[in-house]
């Protein structure tokens, strides 16, 4: 019999710590799979997560935000290319993308991550992985897909009937 982290891995039994530690596993192989394409999940994801950590619950929970937000990716590149309408995808920093691909999957694709959360974790990798200007760049880009995809989803909500 599967236990309930082993088949709902993002489930209320985790703790923070283990949840943000999930969210930068999955951040760098991300960050792998850009640099080494589609093949990383095929032949390097299970390795790369067993080196990493010897909590299964980190490592279903990093493996399947790092597979979703990887799959969801083009969306995301979509979203980022409409927000930045002065800026071109291929400037942004490779680590700066993939930590958008995994906030705005979070974000915009039903997961019950609090919003605050997304953005705090965010804005946190980007202040220990990338450039001192990144943190700001990630909490703009992030704050108005956030915005856009609230607006969205209050504008496609059934209106209630008034009597």
């Amino acid at each position: 019999m599967t236990s309930s982290i082993e088949s709902n891995p993002d489930s209320t039994q985790l703790s923070i710590r283990q949840k943000s530690q999930a969210r930068r596993l999955a951040l760098q192989a991300l960050f792998q799979a850009d640099a080494q394409g589609n093949d990383f999940f095929t032949s390097g994801l299970a390795d790369f997560m067993a080196q990493s950590t010897e909590d299964i619950s980190v490592r279903l929970l990093a493996s399947r935000m790092a597979n979703h937000a990887w799959d969801y990716r083009k969306m995301s590149d979509d979203w980022i290319t409409r927000l930045m309408t002065q800026w071109s995808l291929s400037r942004v920093a490779a680590v700066d993308r993939a930590i958008l691909w995994l906030g705005l999957w979070e974000l915009t694709s039903g997961t019950d991550t609090p919003p605050k959360v997304v953005l705090d974790e965010a804005i946190n990798m980007a202040k220990e992985y990338s450039t001192a200007e990144s943190s700001k760049f990630i909490n703009g880009v992030l704050g108005a897909a956030y915005n856009q995809h609230a607006a969205n989803l209050a504008q496609t909500r059934p209106q209630k009937m008034s009597e």
